[in-house]
């Protein structure tokens, strides 16, 4: 049996434990300033999260089918998010409370999946603020179009021009240049 084989048998012996909702686009699933209290897994939709900065929402993050979610740090720490969690498509989601997860990870294939995972995310937000330090706007947008095709094509512009730190009038003319 191989390895994914073996984590899918692990997740199964804890189906019981995760509930399941459909919310329509434009949905907050966490506002910032609130204690999260849950990880999303997204079964089908999208997701972003985001940040109010003097009045202008900060898309940082985007998340599509597969992809767990949460703030993290409030979620372990009990502490307010820093960030909003919100549908960008109607979504469906499967949902866990901290008590549950717990138990799934005492299950050591379950504990190393998870932690990969939160390892895989961090360094795909850091690799996202390097590109702030590196690259100008149209090469961050380059890098996204080949990296990660799904964001332009099923992210609102005004979110995909705040991820990467430029107007939408500044993404229009790289769109164009790029076309």
């Amino acid at each position: 049996m191989d390895m994914n084989e073996q984590l899918r048998l692990a997740f199964q012996q804890f189906q019981h434990l995760w509930k399941q909702d459909t919310f329509p686009s434009k949905t907050l699933l966490l506002k910032e300033g609130d204690i999260a209290r849950k990880i999303f897994y997204i079964k089908k939709g999208c997701l972003r999260t985001w940040f109010n900065h003097d009045g202008k929402e900060i898309s940082f993050q985007f998340f599509f089918e597969g992809d767990a979610v949460a703030s993290v740090e409030s979620f372990n720490k009990q502490t307010p998010s820093p960030y909003s969690i919100e549908t960008i498509e109607p979504t469906e989601i499967r949902w866990v409370v901290a008590e549950d997860l717990q138990q799934m990870r005492a299950h050591p294939l379950i504990n190393t999946y998870l932690m990969d995972r939160a390892i895989d995310r961090q360094a795909a937000f850091i690799q996202h603020f390097f590109s702030f330090l590196r690259d100008t706007p149209k090469q961050r947008y380059q890098k996204l179009l080949s990296e990660r095709p799904q964001v332009i094509q099923r992210v609102p512009l005004q979110y995909i021009a705040s991820y990467l730190g430029i107007t939408q009038v500044s993404l229009s003319r790289i769109r164009a240049q790029i076309k």
